[in-house]
């Protein structure tokens, strides 16, 4: 049995957004670096502490947060204690909204240096006339809006089948954003497809919620397409979104 068949009865394809069709740039770390590097080539003070150490003394805290599960805090406020208990440690004076500042400054530098992953425009308008396309992200909705327009991928998205998590609890891999596309969608879990660069979050999730998926794992070597069973579901691997086309 070829791969068209084995996807033969799909009728919706849901992508996750970072690292599946736009590619991340930098990292988090790379970006924190660099925003405290520019704050801190504006300062006329001394010794101001360099970007090794207060990443250092940041990981710190963050590490001893994450160990405390009984209190839950969403993860912006939770980036900017971290942040600002390293400033008091390290003794650096900052105006109360510092830390709110600093990373709405490393989100910049993130989002700056995104790019389009190969072959995801000639994808998507391949399928576009046989699919409905949707997309299911962790990422804030007006991130995922944002970067659509930036690549000019939002006429294959419109904004109903664009599914965000509205609290943390909703994000994947649990059920909920899953549940609510197999609704909107007016279809039944194994007419959709979830193509994704997460295990985790997209490959578990969607198969747990009755989807197949598709699991994009770029930088690898894989030159054909593979499939493996995750309980009942299948799930298919590949290395670029090209290669997507071959299921279908």
């Amino acid at each position: 049995m070829n791969n068209a068949q084995r996807t033969h009865g799909k009728k919706a394809i849901c992508f996750d957004v970072n690292q599946t069709l736009i590619h991340q740039g930098i990292h988090f770390e790379q970006a924190f670096r660099l925003v405290w590097e520019e704050y801190t080539s504006r300062w006329v003070q001394e010794a101001v502490p360099g970007a090794d150490m207060l990443w250092s003394k940041y990981q710190a805290y963050w590490q001893q947060h994450k160990k405390v599960k009984t209190v839950r805090i969403h993860l912006d406020d939770l980036q900017q204690q971290c942040l600002q208990e390293a400033l008091v440690e390290l003794d650096i004076p900052v105006h109360q909204q510092f830390a709110k500042d600093f990373f709405h400054m490393v989100r910049k530098q993130r989002l700056a240096a995104k790019s389009l992953a190969p072959g995801v425009e000639d994808t998507l308008r391949t399928l576009a006339p046989r699919f409905k396309l949707a997309i299911i992200s962790n990422s804030p909705r007006s991130e995922v809006i944002h970067l659509l327009e930036r690549f000019r991928l939002q006429d294959y998205f419109p904004e109903e089948r664009i599914f965000t998590a509205q609290h943390p609890r909703d994000k994947k891999p649990g059920m909920q954003l899953f549940k609510s596309a197999i609704r909107t969608l007016a279809l039944t879990p194994r007419q959709l497809l979830m193509v994704g660069n997460s295990w985790k979050h997209d490959v578990c999730g969607a198969t747990k919620a009755g989807l197949d998926a598709v699991w994009v794992q770029s930088g690898t070597t894989i030159k054909k397409v593979s499939q493996q069973k995750l309980g009942k579901r299948n799930v298919y691997c590949i290395q670029h979104m090209e290669q997507l086309l071959e299921l279908f």
